[in-house]
């Protein structure tokens, strides 16, 4: 009896060893996995093609490798692999995925609130009228729309003086004082428009954009031989592209930069912008905020972006179901600390700039 009881506690001894050494090495692999993905992000990122495919993929992915080692180290009784898998499953949520859990700062005493919004509204939808009733439910001073090059969104809302630069659109509820489009080096759709606008009095300047792809149409290819002239070409149309809007940002005074820049923040086009303004999902916005839904079913990535500078401030920031576009809008409410203007409505008006085409 007590040689089979000495037994059985040896092969428990020896079973326990087993499932350790199984717990340590899945730790591993996920701690190598989730460090390894970041490291090459923030360190050589879009530098190489597939570094640029990690930063580009959807980042929640990243997620499944530390939250399983915890589930499994957590009922193996492991606290110390519990611990880091933990640690490592936090940097895959927040770092990586995104996640942001943000406490809405509060607007200074009597600054006026503004509320500005942009949607990507996919070029082939035929729904005008939802799409209307969608923004005006709203209640924005500012929309950016993209993918709106058709005359269908003319006159789109009623109330609001409107600008237009290829598939650009800024409808603003108060003044256009002046419209330009922003120089971006080729004559595409996908363009880049500045607005300088009264709001309620208030100035603000709103420069709306839609950042291309690696190429103006088709999606990414599927053989491996074609994703690395793919991703190269992404890389260089993004330089050139978010150079030429770090050119023309205002130096004084409050602005919004608003529109679908096919960017997720862990890329470094994000951290150069954040550089001059502030996100305002990161800042005052909670949870994932994914605005390109894959198939109108699954959102997947943060492409879609309000950036706010200057004597500006984000209060809060959602984004809203996407039908019928692919793209979920996102939705702020800004504090303008600009001091209200006392020009008249009329004065270096340029009417035949509101119409930037």
């Amino acid at each position: 009896m007590t040689e089979a009881r000495d037994a059985r506690r040896e092969n428990a001894r020896g079973a326990c060893c087993c499932s350790g050494c199984l717990l340590r090495i899945i730790t591993l692999v996920s701690t190598g996995v989730v460090l390894g993905v970041w490291l090459i992000q923030r360190h050589m990122g879009e530098d190489w093609w597939p570094g640029a495919l990690l930063t580009y993929a959807p980042q929640v992915q990243w997620m499944i490798p530390p939250t399983t080692a915890l589930l499994l180290t957590i009922s193996g009784r492991q606290r110390l692999l519990s611990l880091i898998n933990l640690g490592v499953a936090a940097v895959a949520i927040f770092s990586l995925a995104g996640f942001q859990v943000n406490a809405p700062p509060e607007a200074p005493p009597e600054a006026p609130v503004l509320r500005v919004a942009t949607w990507n509204v996919y070029a082939g939808t035929r729904d005008r009228e939802p799409t209307r009733e969608r923004i005006l439910s709203w209640d924005a001073d500012i929309v950016c729309l993209q993918e709106a090059m058709h005359r269908k969104w003319d006159d789109l809302l009623p109330g609001y003086e409107d600008a237009v630069a290829g598939d650009v659109r800024i409808y603003v509820r108060g003044h256009v004082v002046s419209a330009r489009k922003i120089e971006t080096g080729d004559g595409g759709v996908h363009q880049m428009l500045r607005v300088d606008a009264l709001v309620g009095g208030v100035p603000l300047t709103v420069i709306g954009v839609h950042i291309p792809r690696a190429r103006e149409a088709g999606p990414m290819p599927r053989k491996l031989a074609e994703l690395g002239p793919y991703f190269e070409e992404a890389v260089k149309t993004r330089d050139e592209k978010f150079g030429y809007l770090l050119e023309a940002l205002p130096t004084d005074g409050a602005f919004v930069v608003l529109g679908d820049m096919n960017t997720p923040p862990t890329s470094r086009y994000w951290r150069r912008l954040r550089e001059r303004m502030s996100d305002a999902f990161d800042v005052a916005g909670r949870g994932f905020g994914h605005t390109f839904v894959w198939r109108r079913k699954l959102a997947l990535l943060r492409i879609d972006y309000i950036w706010v500078g200057g004597a500006a401030l984000p209060l809060r920031c959602v984004t809203q179901p996407a039908a019928p576009s692919d793209h979920r809008p996102v939705i702020a409410d800004i504090a303008a600390m600009s001091a209200p203007s006392e020009a008249p409505l009329g004065a270096a008006t340029d009417r035949g700039c509101a119409k930037a085409r």
